[in-house]
């Protein structure tokens, strides 16, 4: 028998959790929000990218360029065969950093996102992250307990979790924005809601447990064809995260969604070479929820045309392949194609890359320090964008897009 956390009446815990994690939500309390229309499923294969940052970029005045034409991105992604798009909504949103609000993930922002999607026909993967990362320092201390929860037990923390899980899905709800597929927590492997910056699967397990039934009892009033996904970072580790977490009481979900970063920067690696051969591990359906392939080294005629931000992953590695030719849209499309065709082949649920939406802030190259002083993050290396070389929009050609994101038409 389910026992109910949470009811839609019990309405001034839900806005007290919402305010504690540092935004308070308006909600119509009297109307309740409609039921979805039915949305893809398991028998659906999902082709897509992160986009996050394209509408607080095209804040400061970005621009997403297609055959010279500044395009909306989220046409360009539907038009070249994405079917979804990932967004990520936190509890706690980020310090203003350097007199720049940054508020990709917050509640409102990822509302008007999704309405963006879908007004494409765009299906939304929603992250819904309760914890906090901390910027004081390199590398970036993740998935933190937020300071309003810290001195609840373990208990009252997956109460409030739960709480928290289902107040947002239903706030999206009552503005029409039904996500197909849930993610609670990211990359959850790492910490989450973590104390003492400790990791523990097993705790992690028992504090899903309430995430995923948030999930269910939202599901269950709204969205019946919701999917709940447990997201783990790098296919060597999940064997081991998923026994722990299941075992501790974290089951009840339906994807297993994988960050998969191949290469020394971050050094994913996959059990058994495919992911045809690594999905017979699971019970759970897999899917690639993170991914990228580099598609430049960055510079035309010797010229950088970046911005004054290093870049923090770039994939085959520059001291492998070290010239201009094994860095193309053309190469970063083949690999794509190929990656997702193994996870499809594999009975997978889909791929989606990450950063692959990001723009630099300068066009023009260090040498001229004209930047907007856009930062993705409250941290002096997020100035401009970390990730530019493995977007689709190609920085060295005026943010026209290119053809590596093509693969998602080549996937049927």
């Amino acid at each position: 028998m389910k026992t109910r956390l949470f009811t839609w009446l019990a309405v001034p815990a839900l806005l007290l959790c919402m305010y504690s994690c540092g935004e308070t939500v308006e909600i119509d309390q009297d109307t309740p929000p409609p039921v979805s229309d039915k949305t893809p499923g398991k028998d659906f294969f999902y082709k897509g990218t992160t986009m996050s940052f394209a509408s607080f970029l095209q804040d400061f005045g970005l621009k997403y360029r297609e055959n010279g034409q500044v395009t909306d991105p989220y046409k360009s992604v539907a038009n070249h065969g994405g079917n979804c798009v990932r967004l990520q909504l936190d509890c706690l949103p980020f310090d203003e950093y350097k007199g720049v609000k940054i508020d990709w993930q917050a509640t409102r922002r990822v509302i008007a996102d999704a309405k963006k999607a879908r007004a494409q026909g765009l299906q939304i993967i929603l992250t819904l992250k309760p914890d906090y990362d901390k910027f004081t320092s390199v590398p970036v201390d993740h998935n933190n307990v937020p300071p309003t929860w810290a001195s609840l037990n373990e208990t009252q923390l997956g109460k409030t979790l739960h709480d928290w899980v289902y107040g947002e899905l239903v706030a999206l709800a009552r503005e029409g924005v039904y996500p197909a597929i849930v993610a609670v927590g990211n990359e959850v492997n790492l910490g989450f809601l973590k104390n003492r910056n400790v990791v523990d699967n097993s705790r992690t397990g028992r504090l899903l447990a309430y995430g995923f039934q948030a999930v269910r009892d939202y599901a269950e009033e709204y969205n019946p064809a919701c999917l709940a996904a447990l997201h783990i970072a790098d296919p060597s580790r999940a064997e081991y995260a998923v026994e722990a977490i299941e075992a501790a009481g974290g089951g009840d979900y339906d994807v297993l969604a994988l960050s998969y970063y191949p290469g020394k920067n971050i050094g994913h690696s996959l059990p058994g070479g495919n992911f045809k051969t690594f999905s017979k591990k699971f019970s759970k359906p897999i899917m690639v929820l993170e991914t990228a392939h580099t598609f430049t080294t960055g510079t035309v005629n010797g010229k950088w045309m970046g911005d004054y931000c290093d870049n923090s992953y770039n994939y085959p590695d520059w001291d492998t392949y070290n010239n201009e030719v094994n860095y193309t849209p053309a190469m970063a499309r083949a690999w794509l194609r190929a990656l997702a065709q193994d996870v499809k082949d594999g009975g997978g649920l889909g791929l989606v890359t990450w950063g692959t939406e990001s723009l630099p802030d300068e066009l023009e190259g260090k040498e001229t320090g004209h930047g907007r002083g856009v930062y993705t993050y409250p941290a002096d290396w997020a100035y401009g964008s970390t990730w530019e070389n493995n977007s689709y929009w190609d920085f060295t050609n005026q943010n026209n897009l290119h053809e590596g994101i093509d693969w998602m038409k080549d996937i049927q």
